[in-house]
């Protein structure tokens, strides 16, 4: 063997072991996930028409807002999502909003689930409700505590504060405690039992100073850190309650999740889900997948690739493409700036759609 292979081979050895030695985000496990999030936004809208005549060129205003309810237990869970879009273009008001409420019950020891289902899809006071049955298979955990636990680790060192990054267990237990920040009647006692596994872990000769203490407290309450890993897969049968044309009938549903987080900085999601009547004579098709990376401390880039086909009762398919991307600016407060540029696509366009948004909003966790 050459010298040159040698060296290539202790070279990728050396990256194998320390990639087998580096703790992971999905590794961090905890018995109640429980999470909630909402958005309120109002948009600027600049809108580069499909057309090329330029007809539907437009100047608009819009006001949107988005919840979610999230929690896992070893044998119950549930989400309860919504989201609602209220805009003006040219003095004509419009909303389109859509809801769901989902319910989980496990296997006892296993990540295999019954679920149902209740969704709604509504536009112009119209609204689509449809319930679900079904089975599933595995789990999206939330892996935020540990990344806030990463985080601190980094903060410290870069404050000289730490001599050295945090061992893998002093991390592991700051997860855990932060995985139980609901059970601390404030944010200060968290700051000061993180501290206190800091302090032990022997990587500081004396206790935390003021600056130390406050850079903890900045990352556990910094948005954008919320990391997932896992994935699920759920199919079911339901009925459409509820139908503005008055056509009811039965659905067959499907979906699946995965989530991982690549690294600290980066999250990637993927998410497909369908619809049909039996013999598929209609249904409705999605995927999404979506990247996340941190910039800076104040800089989010995120990423947005949807892909949909949509086949109505005695109609033709339509497919349609959205390509979003958006720099998130935070600010004091929960305030955000987002620069956002979106491409879209159709079957019945005549040319892709660009779309330049700027928004400002209130976020939170």
């Amino acid at each position: 063997m050459s010298k040159r292979s040698v060296l290539v081979a202790i070279f990728l050895s050396a990256i194998v072991a320390a990639s087998a030695s580096a703790l992971s985000l999905c590794e961090y496990t905890k018995p109640i996930t429980s999470l909630t999030t909402f958005s309120l936004q109002g948009t600027f809208r600049y809108l580069d028409d499909e057309f090329r005549d330029d007809r539907g060129n437009v100047l608009s205003l819009t006001l949107a807002g988005d919840f979610l309810r999230h929690y896992d237990s070893p044998d119950f869970g549930y989400s309860l999502s919504g989201s609602a879009t209220l805009s003006d273009r040219d003095g004509l008001w419009s909303l389109i909003g859509t809801g769901s409420l989902d319910f989980r019950f496990y296997a006892p020891g296993a990540d295999l689930f019954a679920f149902g289902r209740v969704s709604s899809l509504w536009a112009e006071l119209m609204p689509t409700v449809a319930v679900v049955l079904g089975a599933g298979y595995g789990r999206l955990r939330d892996v935020t505590p540990l990344a806030k636990a990463m985080r601190i680790s980094e903060k410290l060192v870069a404050e000289k504060a730490i001599s050295k990054e945090l061992p893998e267990e002093t991390l592991m237990a700051i997860a855990a405690e932060i995985g139980r920040r609901e059970e601390y009647p404030s944010v200060e006692e968290l700051v000061a039992k993180i501290a206190g596994l800091v302090e032990a872990a022997g990587v500081t000769k004396e206790k935390l100073n003021a600056v130390a203490i406050l850079r903890i407290r900045e990352v556990l309450e910094a948005l954008g850190d919320q990391r997932l890993c896992g994935f699920d897969v759920r199919a079911g049968v339901g009925y459409k309650l509820l139908d503005p044309t008055g056509v009811l009938d039965f659905v067959l549903f499907g979906s699946g999740d995965y989530a991982l987080p690549i690294s600290l900085d980066t999250q990637v999601h993927v998410r497909a889900e369908g619809s049909a009547t039996p013999g598929f004579t209609a249904y409705t098709v999605q995927g999404v997948a979506s990247l996340t990376h941190r910039l800076s401390p104040t800089a989010t880039l995120n990423g947005r690739l949807t892909i949909s086909r949509y086949l109505p009762k005695e109609g033709s398919p339509v497919d349609s493409q959205a390509l979003d991307a958006s720099l998130q600016f935070s600010l004091s407060g929960g305030w955000a700036v987002t620069v956002t540029l979106g491409v879209r696509n159709r079957t019945d366009f005549e040319e892709p759609r660009v779309e330049l948004t700027v928004s400002a909003g209130l976020f939170g966790l």
